[in-house]
């Protein structure tokens, strides 16, 4: 898995933006990564209906910080675990992304995980309907990327990224935007749908 782990170089000497001041709920997630032999590949999770914040949406897992919590990347990994069942040492944390906002008054740290392939997921049908991968190379291209004509709560734009029957979006579709940026060298040309 470390042949190519240099690329993620970028993600531990930078300095994430965080987000100062309001009255928010933390939250963190994990991007989590697989290396695999034909590429990299995202692992999200298509989100319970019965979820009070975010339900049947596209996502990374994750939640909110609790008091036990030891920080948002303890939540990260916890939340992980629950929702998808990946032990937390079987995850190499190669850095973190600017936090987000996100619905319901969330502010969202994000972390960026290695985890072994292939790995059998343990999703917990309480939180998460669906684990699926998607391939980098498949949100590398253009057209995968459009920009919704309307402007989030706070005036942020809102992304959508398709990949199959999947629409990744919103706040997650702006953490997978920065981390295609980052990472992978990605120069977004958004288009609006038409």
């Amino acid at each position: 898995m470390d042949a190519h782990a240099d690329r993620f170089e970028i993600l531990t000497t930078r300095t994430p933006k965080a987000i100062i001041g309001g009255d928010f709920r933390a939250a963190a997630v994990l991007a989590p990564i697989q290396e695999r032999p034909d590429g990299d590949y995202l692992i999200l999770t298509l989100r319970a209906d019965n979820l009070s914040s975010h339900s049947g949406q596209v996502a990374f897992p994750g939640g909110s910080v609790d008091p036990g919590d030891d920080g948002p990347l303890a939540t990260a990994l916890r939340e992980t675990e629950e929702e998808i069942g990946v032990d937390p040492g079987h995850v190499r944390i190669v850095g973190q992304l600017d936090q987000v906002f996100a619905g319901y008054n969330f502010l969202v740290t994000p972390f960026v995980g290695l985890i072994p392939y292939p790995y059998e997921f343990r999703p917990d049908p309480r939180e998460t309907a669906e684990v699926f991968s998607v391939p980098v190379a498949a949100l590398l291209r253009q057209e995968a990327l459009t920009l919704d004509s309307r402007l989030s709560q706070r005036s942020e734009p809102i992304y959508h990224f398709q990949y199959q029957e999947w629409d990744i979006w919103g706040a997650t579709a702006r953490m997978v935007k920065q981390l295609l940026e980052l990472v992978y060298g990605y120069e977004a040309k958004v288009s609006r749908p038409s």
